[in-house]
């Protein structure tokens, strides 16, 4: 058997269905290897070592007497320190909620529970899922961002100290951080997945999803994940797939637009070569790969973002902001200041301006099995004030698609991952994740960074 923090979710799932493996001895290496590495990755808030063992002492029981409840019973998680997990702290990585221990779980939080998931605990965040940088290093060179604001979720599963974790998305949050750390990271389409209990940063944006190591996985996390929930009132109400079976259910090799023009120019000429190669790879197995160019509403979707997440940011915090701005860290202060002082209309325009750009971007995904882009315009840079630009994965939040990112290739020049962001029309997840693991089985590439 693989080492057990190799494993990915579907393997570890098999061998503890086997008895192979059990879900304690599953917490307990991922619980020395937290104690040996996390000193120096920093992607962990709070680890909740006795309440798993606990738990995968009962899951171990259970799936004896009866068997598994799902494919996740008893895999241990990482939850990005913005969902409510009742009985243990929820912090966002202020200031503000540093003591905030909430007595409910999040919809997700619950309904991975019900699967039969364990929490090992929470992920750092930066600060309310905001741009201030995070104390995470980048297990592949701590000298880069590990991106951001999921920074922790991505580096605790790159590390291989979680099989699997929660991130969210109102930029570029669940795709960069996972692009940088070498991993997949899925943002479904908005609304498929409740965010009930989950701290917001901008409510039209706001996209929660799994970060994992193998797009099986993520079929597998979503499985569980999606479906209505009426406390949330952006959650859609739409039928769920078999995305587990649906995997291995293409016809033929998905026809690919390889969107240029934007990406093409702003990717540097490293990101933009490997990305040509990939296409070409994915043809010379049978993909039907077409150059594309993004519609006229993308030359303001980037600033049409910001607006919109400013002021939506500054409404939620505008109560905390009038008696504790001084406990805000500097950049989410900055990005609270600018959405107060957004006038209503141009945040109104902003809004309308998306619905164009929503409309546009399903019109092109529409045409196309899947839609294709490098993930981020360069490898993690080498500066670790910033999270990186999500310039590259904003667009996809704003639009709402849903979009993938697997593991690609290395960067010549750094030694750093690179990633390939795949989307599809809204709700289509299941056509994604089977366009995804066609792509990923012809590339056929697990990346592990150099921290053992």
């Amino acid at each position: 058997m693989t080492e057990p923090h190799k494993l990915t979710i579907a393997q570890a799932s098999a061998e503890l269905a086997s008895g192979r493996l059990t879900s304690q001895a599953l917490v307990e290496v991922l619980l020395r290897r937290i104690d040996t590495l996390d000193p120096r990755l920093k992607s962990w808030v709070t680890v909740d070592a006795e309440g798993a063992l606990e738990t995968a002492l009962a899951l171990d029981r259970e799936m004896d007497e009866s068997g598994p409840r799902s494919p996740l019973h008893g895999i241990p998680l990482g939850m990005k320190d913005i969902y409510y997990t009742a009985g243990l702290k929820t912090t966002a990585c202020s200031k503000i909620l540093a003591d905030f221990v909430p007595d409910y779980d999040a919809a997700s939080v619950a309904r991975l529970r019900e699967a039969g998931a364990i929490i090992l605990g929470k992920t750092v965040t930066t600060e309310f899922a905001s741009g201030d940088p995070p104390p995470t290093l980048n297990p592949w060179r701590p000298a880069h961002t590990p991106g951001g604001s999921s920074s922790g979720s991505a580096v605790a599963v790159a590390a291989r100290l979680c099989p699997g974790a929660m991130g969210s998305q109102t930029g570029g949050s669940i795709l960069r951080p996972a692009a940088y750390n070498g991993i997949v990271g899925f943002k479904p389409t908005f609304g498929r997945i409740s965010v009930f209990g989950v701290l917001p940063l901008a409510w039209s944006l706001d996209t929660i999803g799994p970060m994992v190591n193998s797009v099986e996985d993520a079929a597998i996390m979503l499985q569980h994940l999606a479906g209505y929930d009426p406390r949330d009132s952006g959650c859609a109400d739409v039928p769920i797939a078999d995305y587990i079976s649906g995997l291995n259910q293409l016809e033929r090799p998905p026809r690919i637009g390889l969107i240029g023009g934007f990406f093409k120019e702003r990717a540097e000429p490293e990101v933009w070569d490997h990305t040509e190669g990939v296409a070409q790879k994915l043809s010379a197995s049978g993909a039907v790969v077409e150059m594309v160019m993004p519609p006229p509403s993308f030359a303001t979707a980037h600033t049409v973002q910001w607006v919109v997440n400013n002021a939506e940011t500054a409404a939620y915090h505008e109560e905390n902001f009038r008696t504790r701005a001084a406990d805000y860290s500097e950049i989410l202060r900055q990005r609270i200041e600018v959405g107060i002082l957004t006038p209503a209309v141009s945040y109104i325009q902003a809004q309308r301006l998306r619905r164009v750009f929503r409309r546009e971007m399903e019109e092109l995904a529409r045409g196309w099995d899947l839609l294709l882009t490098p993930t981020t315009p360069t490898p993690a840079p080498r500066d670790l004030s910033t999270t990186g630009d999500p310039v590259f994965q904003s667009p996809w939040t704003s639009c709402g698609l849903p979009t993938i990112t697997i593991p690609s290739g290395i960067s010549p020049s750094t030694g750093l991952p690179l990633g390939t962001q795949l989307a599809a029309p809204p709700f289509e997840e299941a056509r994604l994740l089977a366009g995804a693991k066609w792509c990923e089985g012809v590339l056929d590439l697990r990346l592990f960074p150099p921290v053992d």
